[in-house]
């Protein structure tokens, strides 16, 4: 969870004023501010995640860095004061219900995301609402694999394949190994009488193998 967290951090710069929406215990807020961030908001809809989130904020004396509110989404968030948000292990469904408040995001620059599943759906809603995929990391940790996002305001066309595993990045050779051999159970379960269902699977086979030929032409 930490090398996550982390791998978050590293998409944010002292200068952003961000809110952490989902905050948890501050994590992110708490290694930002200590970096020298200066306006950071936490909020979280869980009234007894922020308490422990304040007690980690307290406790690094960091109160004058990091605000914190109890909300659901970017309800009721003054985002106006803000330029950056990190919405960060929640699914996909959930991120696009915050995000379509669209009236919220008017100060907005930039935004991290790391969903828990349905990536291919995530950056297709963002590109359909004009938000720019800049950069992605992938980390493995504690026996996962989490994709973080980095968007900004403006109009792009992303491929189907680049809609489905992201911008291609050579580091990420493990991670299309992993994913195609997921894709290749999934289409071996499928019967054959169903053959949409089969020939959609065999087309994200497809890209990915084109993936990794990618990445053997590169090396």
């Amino acid at each position: 969870m930490e090398k996550r967290l982390d791998a978050i951090c590293e998409f944010l710069n002292v200068q952003d004023h961000f809110i952490d929406i989902g905050t948890d215990h501050a994590y992110v807020p708490i290694k930002m501010a200590k970096k020298g961030g200066s306006q950071i908001l936490a909020t979280d809809i869980h009234p007894n995640a922020l308490l422990q989130a304040k007690k980690n904020i307290s406790k690094e004396h960091l109160e004058q860095q990091i605000s914190t509110t109890v909300a659901d989404g970017l309800e009721n968030v003054p985002t106006e004061n803000y330029d950056t948000l990190v919405i960060a292990g929640m699914g996909t469904a959930t991120i696009i219900h915050i995000l379509e408040n669209e009236e919220k995001l008017q100060s907005i620059k930039k935004i991290i995301l790391q969903s828990n599943n349905h990536l291919e759906q995530l950056r297709t809603f963002m590109n359909q609402k004009n938000w720019t995929l800049q950069k992605e990391k992938i980390v493995y940790d504690k026996g996962h694999y989490y994709t973080i996002m980095q968007y900004a305001k403006g109009v792009q066309k992303l491929t189907e394949e680049e809609l489905f595993l992201g911008i291609f990045d050579v580091k990420n050779e493990e991670y299309y190994q992993f994913l195609e051999k997921k894709y290749q159970e999934i289409y071996q379960k499928i019967p054959d009488t169903q053959l949409t269902e089969k020939k959609a699977i065999a087309t994200k086979l497809d890209w990915i193998r084109k993936y990794l030929q990618k990445e053997n032409r590169i090396i």
